[in-house]
């Protein structure tokens, strides 16, 4: 009796994790349009959800906010062309937490909703939740954010391409 090996497509959902193969009269069919189980259309698709939204909306504001704060103080915070982007459509995607880690770096979180308030004051270091205001201090702060959050990108990226 001869033997021969046969190599089939397995599908496997990403919703319920079921796997199974799909075979039309002893030969591979066409990719399924639902999960066998399941049955859902997007059994193949990753979804996303509104929090990795949000982090990802504000993820690629960041030049452009630490632009408008280099702009007010009349003193440069280099951020790099294409480093947001290229972090954003790693594949695979970043996760939750890796865009939550980069957000919340530094120790002035800036995002488009608060980056006017308490401009140029910074914790006060004898009395926790206590701000006072010092301009030179608070242009630190906001470069090494930005260094901080750049080198995450970076790391990150680095990790997933090699």
């Amino acid at each position: 009796m001869p033997m021969t090996k046969v190599e089939v497509m397995e599908y496997e959902c990403i919703k319920c994790g079921y796997k199974w193969i799909n075979r039309v009269d002893g030969v591979d069919g066409p990719i399924p349009k639902r999960c066998s189980k399941c049955k859902k259309l997007n059994w193949n698709r990753r979804t996303t959800t509104p929090k990795e939204i949000g982090f990802r909306r504000r993820i690629s504001s960041l030049k452009t906010i630490y632009e408008y704060q280099s702009f007010y103080w009349n003193d440069k915070i280099y951020w790099p062309e294409r480093l947001t982007q290229q972090f954003l459509n790693l594949d695979p995607r970043p996760t939750i937490a890796e865009l939550e880690r980069v957000l919340h770096t530094p120790v002035l979180r800036l995002d488009s909703q608060n980056q006017y308030t308490r401009r140029g004051c910074v914790p006060y270091p004898s009395k926790p939740g206590v701000m006072k205001y010092d301009k030179e201090e608070y242009i630190k702060l906001l470069k090494r954010g930005a260094e901080k959050q750049q080198e995450l990108m970076k790391q990150i990226i680095d990790t997933r391409l090699h």
